[in-house]
């Protein structure tokens, strides 16, 4: 499924279908933004690009336009093995002297421990074995060296980088065997920063209420001690499930259960994430998940009193809108319509899960929506209420539609305490609230924060 717009229903009878082939023009990045995302997360890694000049724009996307003073995500080097041309056609791919040293001198400045080889396009066609490659680097810089095994450009969306990028980090992992411990790594975080009042140090503290503890975070902020360190929890949790992918499967082999796939979202889907987690760490903590829920439900009436009902669109990646999905029928808005960025492997059964189990019901679904099908939907239904990516904005002003961004923010979407954050965006939205002045910042809220009592 690449791409497909009509009802729930004709979605489910016609998943399978394989249309020609697009390009959709919004929110397609491709698996170098995915593998550069992952790596320039973590400490100690130096992402290089192997092949000819042109391949950084990816770079500055994710350091500009995903604030990097909003995460804490700071400016990372990033190297490009640059091979002429006609080298790359005879498949010559000699490393020469000045590469060598200003590659020694980057090492020693940034402290690494791994560089991480992302084939561009040329490269990947001309067959050349990277495995080949990142053993001659490793030897000629003395620092271990992995690669992601497909071109780093083409794919059929970023999901093949995520995947490449986590297999690259595990490989030296999968055959060694690691004692067990009770904890759960979560998984699919990109952002360095752990601070309370963001989505994973959210998380964090939610399950520690609950007395689950954490072992790794994979992969933001994380070095590759704590990709190793991983290999030793019982359980992983997506908080990002657009990244859930083979590797997740294959772990379950070595004893880490995939205890929950689906990103911790509305008061429904964090039950689930919560409830997932403790059954598969033997832990009956039911009374702990309720009493904490409970603490948020005062806030979430008065909030359903003002939005119940509101006609709403929502978008969102693989993971995101799943969850964003569970937070609308908490609400009881009524969806409009939806759009799914672009497909995930999970995305059928995802959808499925949300139609059998929680009675998902809306007019349209886009999957890899261009901006002309989102023109579309403003034109066609009546909204009150748009949530999006930040393009979306333009079509919201045009239209004066409320928007609300939700691919950049910092108070946590995530949680019971999720549900009340974002439940106070969209009726600040309602009122006249602004959250896009500035086109490259959002506007944020003090999230709200509530604890269990000892």
């Amino acid at each position: 499924m690449k791409y497909f717009k009509g009802n729930l229903k004709d979605l489910k009878n016609n998943w399978k279908l394989k249309e020609k082939d697009v390009w959709i023009d919004y929110q397609v990045l491709g698996p170098m933004f995915a593998a550069l995302r992952m790596y320039l997360s973590m400490e100690g890694v130096i992402p290089v690009i192997v092949g000819p000049k042109g391949c950084l724009n990816h770079l500055r996307f994710t350091i500009i336009a995903w604030g990097e003073k909003d995460f804490c995500l700071g400016k990372k080097p990033i190297s490009l093995l640059e091979i002429p041309r006609y080298e790359i056609i005879i498949g010559n791919y000699r490393i020469n002297e000045h590469w060598h040293a200003k590659m020694k001198k980057l090492i020693e400045l940034e402290n690494s421990s791994l560089i991480a080889l992302l084939p561009a396009d040329p490269v990947a066609i001309s067959g050349i074995e990277m495995s080949r490659l990142a053993v001659e680097i490793q030897e000629m810089l003395e620092i271990d060296v992995t690669y992601i095994e497909k071109s780093a450009i083409s794919g059929a969306n970023q999901w093949e980088g995520y995947n490449a990028a986590l297999k690259s980090l595990y490989r030296p992992f999968l055959n060694r065997e690691y004692p067990k411990q009770d904890l759960v790594n979560l998984v699919g975080w990109m952002w360095p920063s752990r601070k309370r009042e963001h989505e994973i140090g959210a998380c964090i503290d939610m399950l520690k209420q609950i007395d689950i503890n954490v072992g790794s975070i994979v992969t933001g902020g994380s070095t590759l001690e704590d990709i190793e360190n991983s290999m030793s929890a019982r359980a992983n949790a997506m908080v990002c499930s657009a990244v859930a992918g083979d590797l997740f499967h294959e772990l379950e082999s070595k004893g880490i259960k995939l205890a929950a796939s689906r990103s911790p979202y509305g008061f429904t889907g964090t039950e689930e994430w919560l409830t997932g987690i403790s059954e598969a760490l033997g832990i009956d903590n039911r009374d702990k998940i309720n009493s904490l829920k409970d603490l948020y439900l005062d806030d979430f009436y008065q909030l359903k009193k003002v939005l119940q009902g509101k006609k709403i669109f929502v978008s969102g990646g693989p993971g995101r809108l799943i969850g964003l999905l569970h937070m609308m029928i908490d609400y009881e808005l009524d969806i409009q319509a939806a759009g799914l960025f672009w497909p995930h492997p999970w995305s059928e059964k995802d959808i499925y899960h949300m139609l059998e189990e929680h009675n998902l019901t809306m007019k349209k679904i886009i999957i890899s929506p261009g901006l002309d099908d989102l023109a579309e939907v403003a034109q066609e239904f009546s909204i009150d209420l748009w949530l999006g990516g930040y393009q979306e904005q333009h079509i919201c002003k045009k239209k004066k539609i409320p928007f609300v961004p939700i691919t950049v923010y910092t108070s946590p979407h995530v949680g019971f305490e999720g549900v009340i954050n974002l439940g106070r965006k969209l009726k600040m939205a309602l009122e006249g609230y602004d959250f896009t002045e500035n086109i490259m910042k959002a506007k944020e809220i003090q999230p709200c924060i509530y604890h269990l009592k000892k």
